[in-house]
């Protein structure tokens, strides 16, 4: 017997239970219901009588104009075990373009309505894609027949076929009626070729006698049927993954498909390897001059910046940047290759999964004894040895090491990993415990607290494609920024300055070439101080938001260029400017 569904919208939706009555009424108030039917009418009646079109129309619009603060994680819950083809198979081509523009179903449940404000698209009509999604697996839940009463029915066919033939019939048992295509049997029941054994058993026509053999003793020479085990099957191999089915790896690939021999081979063996080749091994190999190589290698690094600036690189950009801030500054190799499930799959054309390709164009961190970190590992785990010995045994471990950088989910492995014994004493008090600037947009400078009251973390939203590729093509003025869209704001630092510690400060020198836009070349140890090594890059937030990029290319490191810093502080040919880099912060000063 189906007993109806007593679920009503309101537990679908639980911010309708704690919404101002008259505010969720303006919206979904309608003659066809009584007042309130959110909280008490079945979903089941409601979808039949308004439909799933004109629900999830209203529902979006009240969610954009009333709780555009909450991720959508909350605004519906059923969305975090909803699950979809990750290509968007099947959607309707506008709807499949809006949810990969922001990152993919999995990046877009993390997201606010406020979040989905984009230059060309609406939170609304996103937020309608989800509603309808969601509201469309209810309906065909709720209309679906439970299978209880099939097992019964189903239970005397798996029984050994040795009693003797049934009579034909075509009465049915139960609610199921009688399959079509399945010819009634009209003759003795035709028993199935039962192998005993090497021996082939032989197909039996007629009708069915007692059992041969009364006993659990085989007959002389046959063997007994456990004698000789069936050979396991093989296993099956598992088909190469489709890149309909990783989009992101689909991206990465054809971004180097095209790319002639020499710059490919740059890529595989240099940009992208686990184990760089040399520029001399390299050269060797492919049997060409070295400067020729150098000079490929960085052609093929321009291109990757290129290519990170463009808007065909938004999905991706995107994606790293809410990897990073779920990473924090210590994770392991493990969380990162199961971070998504595209990271393991490798890209053909360099012949090396998605998840290192990730790491190298991360620029900031590097992986060192399986651990993805900010900086320096050893410095990082000092710095955590001391606080952990600074603090009471009764503090928040995971409360401190979130001043780290550290997350909850890497507490408990990032403390197993820190050796335990006395401080090391080359690290100095220069390196006093700072937190790490979060990437979270919107989430750095600003107080967690508003007129006492603690303000909701949104360390799990990451930033939209739209803010990523924002922050890499150097965008300096707030009004190109879409109105309540996300922005990277530094975080709160200790004041400096070239005199009170010039190690953290290099000194450049003003050309015009630099006031144009031309590289600036900075020494070795300055870049190696920053956690980089040669065929890396580090992109960080400079004064007035503009992304600078430095570039360790093969034989020296350079800021892609400094103009916008330069302009800021009207510097002029001849002038002595002091850069600094702290953590995703570049300041910058000018001698007078």
């Amino acid at each position: 017997m189906d007993a109806e569904s007593t679920i009503c919208l309101s537990d679908m939706v639980p911010a309708l239970r704690w919404s101002r009555p008259q505010q969720v009424a303006d919206v979904l108030a309608d003659p066809r219901m009584p007042e309130g039917w959110w909280g008490s009418v079945t979903l089941g009646r409601v979808l039949q009588t308004f439909g799933v079109e004109w629900l999830s129309d209203r529902l979006s619009r009240l969610a954009t104009s009333r709780w555009d603060h909450l991720a959508l994680t909350d605004v519906i819950p059923a969305i975090q075990v909803h699950s979809v083809d990750p290509a968007l198979t099947g959607w309707p081509a506008p709807d499949r373009a809006m949810v990969s523009g922001l990152g993919g179903w999995h990046r877009l449940r993390r997201l606010t309505p406020a979040d989905l404000r984009t230059p060309t698209t609406s939170p609304e009509a996103v937020l309608a894609i989800v509603f309808r999604e969601i509201l469309n697996h209810v309906r065909a839940t709720l209309t679906e027949r439970p299978p209880a009463e099939a097992a019964p029915a189903a239970r005397p066919a798996a029984a050994p076929s040795m009693a003797p033939p049934m009579a034909p019939t075509t009465t049915t048992t139960g609610p199921f009626p009688a399959q079509p295509g399945i010819p009634t049997t009209t003759g003795p029941i035709p028993t199935p070729a039962t192998t005993t054994g090497p021996f082939p058993a032989a197909t039996t026509t007629g009708p069915l006698s007692a059992p041969v053999f009364s006993t659990d003793t085989p007959p002389r020479g046959m063997p007994a049927v456990s004698a000789v085990p069936p050979p396991p099957p093989p296993a099956p191999v598992p088909p190469p993954p489709s890149m309909a089915e990783h989009p992101m790896v689909a991206l990465v690939d054809s971004v180097f498909r095209d790319w002639d021999p020499l710059a490919k081979a740059v890529a595989v063996d240099r940009l992208f390897a686990a184990e760089p080749v040399s520029l001399r091994g390299l050269a060797h190999r492919l049997n060409v001059d070295r400067e020729l190589l150098s000079a490929a290698q960085r052609a093929a690094e321009e291109r990757v910046l290129t290519w990170l600036r463009s808007p065909d690189s938004a999905a991706l950009t995107g994606h790293l940047f809410g990897l990073t801030e779920w990473l924090g500054a210590a994770a392991t190799q493990d969380q990162l290759i199961g971070a998504d499930p595209s990271h393991p799959v490798e890209v053909p054309t360099l012949g090396t999964p998605l998840w290192r390709v990730l790491v190298t164009l991360m620029p900031d961190r590097r992986l060192q004894d399986g651990w993805l970190v900010v900086g320096d590992l050893a410095g990082l785990r000092e710095r955590t040895r001391r606080m952990v010995a600074s603090h009471s045994p009764d503090s928040d471990v995971i409360e401190l090491l979130g001043q780290l950088g550290i997350r909850a989910h890497s507490a408990k492995a990032w403390l197993d990993a820190v050796p335990q014994g006395p401080s090391i004493p080359a690290y100095e008090e220069e390196d006093k415990i700072t937190p790490l600037p979060r990437r979270t947009p919107g989430a750095n400078g600003h107080s967690s607290h508003r007129n006492g009251v603690p303000i909701p973390s949104q360390a799990n939203n990451g930033p939209d494609p739209a803010t990523a590729r924002a922050a890499l093509n150097a965008l300096s003025t707030s009004a190109q920024r879409p109105p309540l869209s996300p922005h990277l704001v530094p975080g709160p630092r200790v004041a400096s300055s070239p005199a009170s510690d010039p190690r953290r400060w290099q000194r450049i020198d003003v050309t015009s070439g630099h006031l144009r836009g031309e590289p600036v070349a900075v020494p070795e140890n300055y870049a190696a101080q920053l956690g980089m090594r040669p065929g890396t890059l580090l992109s960080v937030t400079g004064p007035g938001d503009n992304a600078v990029v430095l570039v360790w290319r093969d034989r020296q490191p350079v800021f892609d260029s400094l103009q916008p810093v330069l302009m800021r502080l009207n510097a002029r040919p001849g002038d002595a400017v002091y850069v600094t880099v702290d953590g995703y912060r570049l300041d910058a000063q000018i001698t007078s």
